[in-house]
């Protein structure tokens, strides 16, 4: 069995220290993707000063050298894997970015470029932002050739691209929701990748005020006795020292399971 850690939002308005106080004990032994926004633009969030919060301006990465040269080093440590977290992060009057913001193909493809270029990174997955994708969005993403690693708690056909895939995915997602007992209205995590033409997604289970040990250990022990995978989600801004403990119990009891293995997000999808 595979599990994983990725964390989102880290940006322009991100410390070094911020994510060292997170993962500075957890990524030696468990690789990290964080999902990272190349041209930030402010919204509402507590990582992000309140000033820039509706600004409008946008905040290229290289603008914060600190983070830059600290990513890098925890890249070249095989510390982090980078995914794309959408091009700014930016909300509109009607929707997230990746469900109503214009130019979606080009902003994955700048992206990602950019990142790659200025990281040296390799970057095969995307995490959209606020979990929020439009069928636009989607074929975008799809486009770009990228995996997509959210946090989806169902299955709409309607969202996705159709091919014969499509059919075989409703299916195995319609048998594993039967084979767990759960209703049509029951949410859950799939904890297996769907396969697509062009590209591949899988569900994290997130890290949220509220979340308990027990809860993460309960879907740990369900995908496992599918044979499936996991992947925890957090955002580094919102671990305090409540879900910092949970998070540690959680990797420190999946760390004696047999069998068991902490892989880069990535590998979720080999």
């Amino acid at each position: 069995m595979k599990v994983a850690i990725r964390d989102d939002d880290t940006s322009y308005f991100t410390t070094p220290d911020a994510l060292e106080r997170v993962y500075g004990d957890v990524w030696d032994r468990v690789p990290v993707c964080l999902a990272v926004v190349p041209f930030a633009i402010g919204y509402e969030q507590p990582g992000i000063p309140r000033a820039h919060w509706h600004s409008g301006e946008s905040f290229a990465l290289e603008r914060n050298p600190a983070l830059v040269a600290f990513l890098r080093g925890l890249i070249h440590s095989r510390r982090v894997t980078i995914a794309l977290h959408g091009y700014t992060h930016q909300d509109y009057a009607d929707g997230y970015e990746f469900q109503a913001g214009p130019d979606l193909p080009d902003r994955v493809q700048h992206g990602r470029a950019y990142l790659e270029t200025l990281l040296g990174c390799r970057i095969s997955l995307f995490v959209p932002p606020h979990n929020a994708l439009s069928k636009r969005g989607m074929a975008a993403v799809a486009a770009e050739g990228l995996d997509i690693l959210g946090s989806f708690l169902s299955f709409r056909p309607s969202m996705r691209p159709w091919d014969w895939r499509t059919v075989t995915n409703w299916w195995a997602v319609q048998r594993y929701r039967r084979a767990t007992g759960r209703s049509r209205r029951d949410r859950f995590v799939y904890p297996h990748a769907l396969r697509y033409a062009r590209h591949a997604e899988f569900g994290c289970h997130s890290l949220i005020p509220g979340t308990t040990f027990e809860m993460l250990r309960r879907h740990l022990d369900e995908a496992h006795q599918c044979g499936g995978n996991f992947c925890l989600a957090a955002h580094y801004w919102e671990v305090d020292a409540t879900l910092k403990n949970v998070m540690g119990s959680f990797l420190e009891s999946a760390a004696r399971q047999p069998g068991l293995r902490f892989v880069p997000a990535e590998d979720l999808f080999a």
